[in-house]
């Protein structure tokens, strides 16, 4: 009886491990599409994946949020 649970078990892993669970990367949008900010989003970047910071700025005339100033 343990053998059989114990098959049903790993069969049970084995199917789900082997399930297409794959992810689209979808592609950059423009700054204003992804965003509406009243004075613009912020411009610094991760360096580790070269992504933009996706706040916006307190005032006009800033580059960065607050997060970055």
């Amino acid at each position: 009886m343990k053998k059989i649970l114990l098959s049903l078990l790993a069969f049970g892993f084995l199917s789900f491990s082997s399930a297409d669970c794959t992810i689209e990367k979808s592609t950059p949008k423009n700054i204003t599409e992804v965003t509406a900010c009243n004075y613009g989003q912020c411009r610094a970047t991760a360096k580790s994946t070269g992504n933009q910071c996706k706040h916006c700025v307190s005032n006009s005339g800033d580059s960065f949020c607050w997060q970055h100033k």
